[in-house]
């Protein structure tokens, strides 16, 4: 008799996370979209495959960045350390949040993590610092398998739809317009905005380099400029 209600408030955790992650998610799908296009246009492996890759890494930006190298005839090895730094913020958002979910049971700490994408970062960084733990948690996974869903789904739409785009309709400006909505998405304080502008103006510069190197050099210059602009910052405000 207890079940239901005992059920009751991680509903509404579940909802309210769902809710608050939409307004975010949304204007991204178009991306993996794109994404699916480029899996099928790619001919690396076939669509299903492809598209599984998405549920394994379940990172768009890393996805673009290692189709990219691939393409480029990058090896291997290359192709694993862009995807690393292309991914390393994830681990800062873990950091940001570690505190909050200390006390979380391990299943929670395997699970969570999985989607913890930039906008679930962003819905678990603006809960209220009293927020309980049971709450925070299923607030969190009502929203990031929201993104997830949701994700996956419009990446196997792009799959499935890449088949019939006419090869002289060129998809590389979407390239491009993925990273740059990304980086919008990041620039929310001044290491942040040091790290996108940098490490894109070097991507920019290194563009001829073989192999897409150049995504790789933009992602250390990035991390590093943003590393430096971060220690200053906290150098100035204990001064």
């Amino acid at each position: 008799m207890d079940v239901v209600p005992a059920l009751a408030p991680r509903r509404k955790a579940i909802i309210d996370g769902m809710r608050a992650i939409a307004p975010l998610i949304v204007p991204g799908l178009p991306f993996g979209l794109v994404l699916g296009v480029l899996i099928a246009d790619s001919n690396l492996v076939d669509n299903l495959a492809g598209w599984s890759s998405s549920w394994i890494i379940f990172a768009g930006s890393a996805q673009f960045a290692g189709i990219l190298v691939l393409q480029a005839g990058g090896g291997l090895l290359l192709t694993v350390l862009t995807i690393i730094v292309v991914n390393a913020r994830h681990v800062m958002y873990s950091a940001a949040l570690a505190g909050r979910y200390a006390a979380a049971p391990r299943w929670f700490k395997i699970v969570g993590p999985y989607v913890l994408v930039d906008q679930a970062f962003a819905v678990a960084d603006q809960l209220p610092p009293n927020t309980g733990l049971e709450y925070r948690m299923w607030h969190h996974l009502g929203a990031g398998f929201t993104a997830w869903t949701l994700w996956q789904s419009w990446v196997a739409i792009g799959i499935f739809a890449g088949a019939s785009i006419p090869e002289e309709w060129s998809l590389d400006f979407a390239v491009p317009l993925l990273f740059l909505g990304l980086l919008v998405l990041v620039l929310r304080n001044r290491p942040a905005i040091v790290a996108g502008l940098v490490g894109g103006f070097v991507a920019v510069a290194s563009n001829g380099f073989p192999s897409r190197l150049g995504l790789l050099i933009g992602g250390l210059a990035g991390m590093a400029a943003g590393g430096i602009a971060e220690w200053l910052e906290e150098r100035r405000v204990t001064q």
